[in-house]
């Protein structure tokens, strides 16, 4: 595939703090006795930050170029994709309405930084949530009524024009490798809608290599994540890389490290979050990356990785949703049971 490909990009806003840190965790890769490396996207900003920015520097130029004042979003009471869609916003003079999903944790995280900002939110069950895509045309609709302009960012910003992110984010990684004089056999990265893995799939194989990109999914889903990446990844292909060829049978999704459900911690999963600090100082998230990191590393001990080539674990952020876990923490903290 032409490399050239990566300098056509559609236009975009330049929001994120990149190139993000990329470094060996050496503790952990003595540990296990592998070869263990990180990407800090946890570090694309500080109330900005996780892998939603990358995405939403492509659909915030779109809902610019087509005069929208208002981006309409979607998620749960604590998305990281609608906290950072609502800053993102406000950066760039433009209104959020959100349509989240009730889980009744209160104004903590996510959702305290989405009041903080002035988001107006439409709150649907869980069971309504499933139809979010028609609930968004509606608040679509109604604002259109009212004169406004809204522009629609999907679930996660995973569509064709967001995964331009995480294509571009694949280029970075290699390149940082590269400057390492290193091969990059495996990328780790947990997987919510689908739209990271897309777009590291996409970029990996735009610049020929052969890296194996691996999710750990957040959620029960998985085959309706896999439809939705390979959706994605054949819209792309039609509008911006006709001569790409992809596998489908490529696509691995992990299930089965999500444990008692999406956004769902227990005591585990929290000492090993904790762990996971001590070791490395690095804080990962309930939902996302604690789950998939320790799935990682299970599948390391369980030899269905291999400790002879090099793992990198990709950090998507996500720490505001830690903060409606506090009183969990507190009182493993205060148990004297932590791990030593």
């Amino acid at each position: 595939m032409n490399t050239n490909a990566f300098s056509h990009s559609p236009q975009r806003e330049f929001l994120a703090m990149l190139p993000t840190p990329f470094y060996k965790m050496t503790r952990l890769s003595q540990k296990y006795g592998a070869s263990l490396w990180v990407k800090r996207d946890d570090l694309t900003g500080a109330a900005e930050s996780g892998n939603k920015i990358r995405k939403l520097e492509f659909l915030a130029a779109d809902a610019l170029s087509k005069g929208a004042d208002i981006i309409l979003t979607c998620g749960g009471e604590q998305s990281n994709h609608s906290r950072a869609t609502a800053i993102v916003a406000r950066r760039l003079g433009m209104d959020v309405h959100l349509v989240l999903r009730r889980t009744s944790e209160g104004p903590s995280g996510n959702l305290l930084l989405d009041m903080i900002l002035g988001a107006t939110v439409r709150w649907v069950t869980p069971e309504e949530y499933e139809h979010h895509e028609e609930i968004l045309l509606e608040e679509a609709d109604k604002l259109k009524g009212y004169g406004r302009k809204p522009y629609i960012v999907p679930e996660g910003g995973s569509n064709s024009l967001g995964i331009w992110g995480y294509v571009l984010a694949a280029e970075e990684a290699h390149r940082q490798a590269d400057e390492k004089s290193m091969s990059l056999d495996y990328i780790i990265v947990p997987s919510g809608s689908g739209g990271t893995y897309a777009g590291l799939w996409l970029g990996s194989r735009m610049l020929g290599k052969e890296t194996k990109i691996v999710a750990i999914t957040a959620g029960p889903d998985v085959e309706k994540q896999k439809k939705h990446i390979e959706k994605i990844t054949d819209e792309f292909i039609e509008r911006y890389a006709p001569d790409l060829k992809l596998d489908k049978s490529e696509i691995f999704l992990v299930d089965g490290f999500w444990r008692e459900g999406y956004g769902v911690i227990d005591e585990e999963l929290a000492r090993f979050i904790m762990d996971f600090g001590k070791e490395e100082g690095i804080i990962l998230d309930p939902t996302y990356t604690g789950k998939a990191f320790l799935g990682a590393l299970t599948m390391i001990e369980q030899e269905k990785l291999p400790k002879d080539k090099n793992i990198l674990l990709w950090h998507t952020g996500g720490i505001f949703g830690l903060f409606t876990k506090g009183q969990f923490f507190r009182e493993i903290y205060h148990s004297g049971a932590r791990v030593k």
